[in-house]
């Protein structure tokens, strides 16, 4: 008798096992097959499954208000998305349009928690996201550490982000500040802000990506701001589009001006700088309390 209920007990078990199998198999499946078929394409493309990781915990971050865009990730838990405050720019939560590399439903928020100073921002989402990432310890990373990092530079716009890859060339703080800047020669681009600065040989973030050093002075920037400000506009010939939506023609002085800017932030320099980790976990540990959910 016994026997015979060990043998049943065992049967059990094992038919709970091969339902469970067949559940889980059943519900990565339907996550796959739920993927944006650009993303999906993305990962059947990559070799290393800490880069898949990465792939599903970043997302595009749209800053309507001010025309911007820059990329984010998810937190353990997550409920917590962090990018740079410069990307959230002056828009409030509700105003931030969030598009995920794993759904085509775009993410929502609820509260915004921003450190002009790190230039760091926690947002939480109105529900959370099924992939997050991990945060290295506060050390330094070895100089010649290889890194990588994800997102949505320049005029990119699809919800799978991009590859970038480099190497930790050495270390600084933020002028005026103590704040610790991680530089990386890498192609760090308009639109990369945010993202994720990966250590490639655990998959883990040693930095947020925040700027790429400028090719000219400070005094090409001025000269530039100053002919944003002509006396008279002219209509016809080159026309932008203002945040209210309204297009118009601009003046000789505002044509050279955007070209200039253009100029100005697309050049390509390979050395860009990332805020360092242990930036981040001082902000988390700041704004634990302040923040309407939960980090991990």
């Amino acid at each position: 008798m016994q026997k015979t209920i060990a043998t049943f007990l065992l049967l059990v078990g094992a038919g709970s096992w091969i339902g469970a199998y067949a559940a889980d198999k059943k519900a990565k499946a339907t996550e796959i097959q739920n993927l944006p078929i650009a993303t999906q394409t993305l990962l059947d493309g990559v070799r290393s499954p800490e880069s898949k990781g990465v792939i599903k915990s970043v997302l595009m971050i749209q800053c309507p208000k001010d025309n911007g865009k820059g990329t984010g990730f998810v937190l353990s838990g997550g409920n917590v998305i962090t990018t740079n405050a410069h990307v959230v720019g002056t828009c409030s939560a509700g105003d931030l349009i969030g598009i995920s590399s794993v759904s085509d439903e775009p993410v929502k928020f609820a509260t915004v928690e921003k450190d002009p100073g790190r230039d760091l921002a926690l947002l939480c989402t109105t529900k959370p996201l099924p992939f997050s990432l991990e945060l290295k310890g506060d050390e330094n990373p070895q100089v010649e550490t290889e890194v990588e990092t994800w997102g949505y530079p320049l005029r990119y716009q699809d919800s799978a982000p991009v590859l970038s890859r480099g190497y930790v060339a050495g270390y600084t703080t933020k002028p005026g500040t103590s704040v610790k800047h991680l530089i990386v020669n890498d192609a760090l681009n308009p639109g990369n802000s945010g993202g994720p600065l990966i250590d490639r040989a655990n998959g883990k973030v040693i930095g947020v990506v925040v700027e790429k050093w400028r090719l000219f002075s400070p005094d090409i920037e001025a000269v530039i701001s100053g002919l944003q400000r002509p006396k008279t506009a002219t209509l016809g010939g080159l026309q932008v589009t203002d945040v209210n939506g309204v297009t118009q023609g601009v003046s000789n002085e505002i044509a050279m001006a955007i070209a200039l800017k253009e100029i100005y932030d697309k050049s390509q320099v390979m050395i860009g700088e990332a805020i360092s980790v242990s930036e981040l976990n001082a902000f988390i540990k700041e704004k634990r309390g302040a923040l309407a959910c939960a980090i991990h």
